[in-house]
């Protein structure tokens, strides 16, 4: 298994943080923290106290009469402590609805403002909508055989057909969402060789929560920043920030090179709205992986340098928005950073990240061909292949929604408007025209 240089205040470090999310309290004394490393490393533990029954028929009774010491010997890790919910702790202890109530969380987890209003037909009109898609996606999946990993019943979909595409395109019903990504990623996974299997990746889960990492300070900061707004992630160090935590530590120890950043987050974040945490986590690594995440996140960020050249190169360059930029003196890497790293999270509205999210699920495997006569390969060819170009799609119809405003915007408002968060109010126009630029690129390339 991979593993991380770490010295040993970082050691102790990791392990107080790592207690802290396994009582769901804050509050970890010096004596835990050494018991847990003792307990961990397998060594003998002296703890002062009363002698336990147990304890009093193999070591016998004190000669003296005095206070007695149990001697706690490990064979392996002890499991960790149980939080006890509390009444407001639902969904097994995930959710926290402390001072709120059902009609204040929308269909996603998250928290409305009390002054947002919904219109009631145009709710029922989308609910039918979406029945009907699912009924199109139950005629295309097709059940496969489960494995030790449990999660219940698993799809797979035909992930060249025509059809698929095109319904992706027009949205994943949320009742097929978590179920759709797993098999497009597992689709990938099973055409190379070295991809780990499903079952590796648990094991490896579960390892690395008994593994200290250098970076857990760093991620138990940003956990509480990560989604306040979500029913899940609202209470400290219990429900989905210990989740989230768990996932972003075993991430950082799975891809030493990299470790922790803060980009991570929010991704693991989406994902435990949609899977537990083990699945979670085998989803980032094929995210990584199999999606090109690896090389945007690489020590340095070349790739993600590299990703957003060919946006401006490919997608941006000729037109007059990329040249009035230019005038403006600004490149991609002033606005684009966090869009490529977090998957478009934090800059436009959820249910347009989720849309996005489901094609480049499906179309965003950089080996896949692009489709018929289409050349991936040659002078200028991208290191990510075609596997970035439904992000680039989503730059671009982005851009082009803000094209007005950026034609006449000195520099300090056109960086406001590129770094600041989208208000999408028509989810279906922005994908049709992000869907439109795809279509563009790939007729380009088949002409090269």
């Amino acid at each position: 298994m991979p593993s991380r240089v770490i010295s040993a205040d970082e050691d102790m470090l990791s392990r107080r943080v790592r207690l802290m999310y396994e009582k769901g309290d804050e509050n970890v004394t010096d004596s835990e923290v050494a018991r847990a490393l003792a307990v961990e490393n397998g060594v003998l533990w002296e703890e002062a106290g009363q002698t336990s029954e147990a304890t009093s028929r193999f070591s016998g009774a004190s000669v003296s009469g005095t206070e007695t010491k149990s001697i706690v010997s490990s064979v392996g890790p002890e499991p960790a402590p149980s939080i006890k919910k509390e009444p407001n702790e639902l969904a097994g202890g995930i959710e926290y609805w402390h001072n709120i109530k059902a009609g204040d969380v929308d269909r996603y987890g998250f928290i409305r403002s009390p002054t947002s209003n919904s219109n009631d037909a145009a709710r029922r009109a989308a609910r039918k909508r979406e029945w009907r898609r699912e009924d199109k996606w139950t005629k295309m999946a097709r059940p496969t055989k489960s494995s030790r990993a449990g999660g219940g019943m698993t799809f797979e979909f035909d992930t060249k057909s025509s059809k698929l595409i095109e319904r992706t395109w027009k949205g994943i019903p949320d009742r097929w969402r978590s179920t759709a990504w797993y098999a497009f990623l597992e689709a990938s996974a099973k055409k190379r060789s070295d991809s780990p299997t499903v079952e590796e990746l648990i094991d490896a889960y579960n390892e690395y929560q008994l593994i200290s990492s250098p970076d857990d300070v760093q991620i138990d900061i940003d956990v509480p920043r990560t989604i306040t707004s979500h029913i899940m992630f609202r209470r400290r160090y219990r429900g989905g920030q210990r989740l989230l935590f768990r996932v972003l530590h075993a991430m950082s120890l799975y891809f030493p090179d990299t470790g922790y950043v803060q980009g991570m987050a929010a991704l693991a974040a989406t994902l435990l709205a949609y899977y537990d945490e083990e699945h979670a986590f085998i989803m980032l690594v094929r995210l990584w992986q199999l999606r090109g995440l690896e090389q945007l996140y690489r020590s340095g960020f070349e790739g993600l340098m590299e990703a957003l050249a060919d946006f401006e190169r490919g997608w941006l360059e000729g037109g007059e928005v990329s040249m009035k930029l230019n005038e403006l003196g600004i490149p991609p890497t002033a606005y684009g950073t966090r869009w490529y790293l977090t998957l478009f999270n934090y800059s436009i509205p959820f249910p347009a990240q989720l849309r996005v999210w489901d094609v480049f699920m499906l179309l965003g495997d950089a080996e896949d061909p692009a489709g018929p006569g289409v050349k991936t390969e040659g002078p200028g060819a991208s290191a990510f292949g075609k596997g970035l170009d439904v992000l680039h799609a989503t730059s671009a119809a982005l851009i082009d929604g803000m094209r007005e405003i950026i034609l006449e915007s000195d520099f300090e408002n056109a960086m406001k408007v590129l770094t600041s968060w989208v208000p999408i109010k028509d989810v279906e126009l922005f994908m049709r025209v992000a869907k439109a630029e795809w279509k563009v690129h790939r007729r380009k390339k088949a002409l090269v």
